[in-house]
């Protein structure tokens, strides 16, 4: 399958039919969809339409359109359904809104079909992009596509699935504690969350359709996509403020040229003592040694800021305080119930319970904690230019129900150790998540049948830099396959 560059360049030289790349997309949908359930409403007719309007342009007018004001033109896209796109349904996976008809796209999809993108479809996520698997209250669960019986991550599992399989070219995501980047990593795809606040979160649920706002925090939006190229491509389509999210800046996006000097990155594998699968930590290996040979240097480093298990209770508490705010009393109360029950060894969860009790003076400590974390985190990429480590503690989990009533999951073995859910799934995304960074989560390989994923972590609002620098880096590393079996038959 074709790369969202390659098809956009195959496009713009008249070697093939939007048409045509629509069908492909179309035909892997029709044959595998059913089974990985990544795509759970589909727009066909009206993509159709779409694309044969892009083929009745004469080509040097589309060729034209693709160097200029529309970079995406003719590209099959799908959407994350936690964004409101126009006359079809969104619903975040909440039952209150399975038959939910936007009157408006949401900014950033709006963006996309401004940019020329075909929209084919929506895709799956946990109920309000509220946990790091992806099981539906209306859809059920997305597969993964390397082992049906695992998760592909959550709460953007549709997305990477998406990807991963040759559904779209490209997927619109969101991201508060990972939801961009585990999937991507358990599904071998690239993922991308912006800086915190770079891109307007205008037409995103949660919050709920003419709700207050509740989250003003953490929450970051990107795309998944087959190659940090095709990510890069897309970013000036969607980046600036839209005069409805105030706290976006009128930052304009400046694409940065290939980069041509080595990288100067800092590493680490050991987080507070948390375990590491054996997959993970070869896969890191993996990538380590492919930077070196390519000549980048690697310093084994983190920042010199508050203790690790600070920063996550810090995202617990801020995380627990926000999305209690939206909350009933009757389900928040329970909630906050468990906050002197959790042990300190785990922390997010510890966190989110105590944030759940709505303290203003609890707020503001947390939000001090990621005032102090961002601080070390930024000082310490002064002095390197990015930030390499893993995206999860383990590759992709057996996948399983939400609990009925509330509660957990079960804890997850990792390295012989059992470590409780959300420090198991969410350690390593939240620390970057409460800092507001950007971050690309990237493929290196495939070990024992599964993807293993890392994060490069970036400076704060230097989201451009940071592509150049993923593009150089996996430069080095092997391509991704696609899944088994993700063939179409003739």
């Amino acid at each position: 399958m074709l790369s969202a560059t390659a098809a956009l360049r195959a496009l713009a030289l008249g070697d093939g039919t939007a048409s045509q790349l629509l069908e492909a997309h179309v035909a892997r949908i029709a044959q595998h969809n059913p089974r990985i359930r990544a795509l759970v409403t589909l727009d066909i007719e009206r993509a159709r339409a779409a694309a044969q309007a892009v083929d009745a342009l004469p080509l040097a007018e589309r060729a034209r359109r693709l160097a200029g004001e529309q970079p995406l033109l003719g590209l099959p896209i799908s959407i994350k359904d936690a964004f409101a796109t126009q006359g079809l349904r969104t619903t975040s996976s909440h039952p209150p809104l399975a038959n939910y008809l936007p009157a408006a796209d949401a900014t950033l999809v709006a963006r996309l079909k401004a940019a020329g993108a075909i929209v084919l479809g929506k895709s799956n996520l946990s109920e309000l992009a509220g946990d790091p698997q992806c099981w539906s209250p209306l859809f059920g669960p997305t597969h993964n596509p390397w082992d049906l019986s695992l998760t592909p991550g959550g709460s953007s599992g549709g997305s990477a699935a998406a990807i991963a399989m040759g559904f779209a070219a490209l997927e619109l995501g969101s991201d508060i504690g990972g939801s961009i980047r585990i999937p991507a990593a358990c599904c071998g795809v690239v993922g991308f969350k912006a800086s915190e606040n770079r891109l307007p979160r205008t037409g995103h649920i949660p919050h709920l359709p003419g709700q207050p706002r509740s989250v003003r925090h953490m929450l970051s939006f990107g795309l998944l996509a087959r190659t940090v190229a095709d990510v890069a491509h897309a970013m000036p389509s969607l980046a600036g403020a839209d005069g409805e999210d105030q706290e976006v800046p009128p930052l304009p996006w400046r694409p940065q040229p290939p980069l041509t000097r080595p990288l100067r990155l800092a590493w680490c594998d050991d987080f507070a003592g948390l375990p590491l699968c054996p997959r993970t930590r070869a896969g890191l290996t993996q990538a380590l040694a492919g930077a070196r040979a390519a000549g980048h240097q690697l310093l084994r480093r983190q920042p010199a800021g508050p203790p690790l298990a600070q920063v996550w209770r810090a995202f617990g508490v801020l995380a627990g305080s926000e999305i209690g705010l939206a909350l009933p009393a009757r389900q928040r109360w329970p909630l906050a119930l468990l906050a002197g029950l959790l042990p300190a060894s785990q922390p997010i969860a510890q966190g989110f319970a105590q944030g759940a009790r709505l303290s203003l003076r609890r707020l503001q400590w947390a939000l001090g904690v990621r005032d102090a974390w961002l601080r070390a985190l930024e000082s310490m990429l002064y002095e390197v230019d990015a930030w390499l480590c893993p995206t999860l503690l383990c590759t992709a989990w057996p996948a399983s129900p939400p609990p009925r009533h509330g509660g957990l999951p079960a804890p997850l073995n990792i390295g012989g150790r059992r470590v409780p859910y959300l420090e198991a799934t969410l350690s390593l995304t939240s620390l970057f998540s409460l800092s507001g960074s950007p971050v690309l989560s990237l493929p290196v390989g495939v070990l024992d049948g599964v993807p293993v994923g890392v994060q490069l972590v970036g400076r704060k609002w230097r989201d451009e830099a940071l592509l150049a620098m993923g593009e150089s880096l996996t430069a080095a590393w092997p391509a991704m396959p696609m899944p088994p079996g993700a063939q179409v038959d003739d």
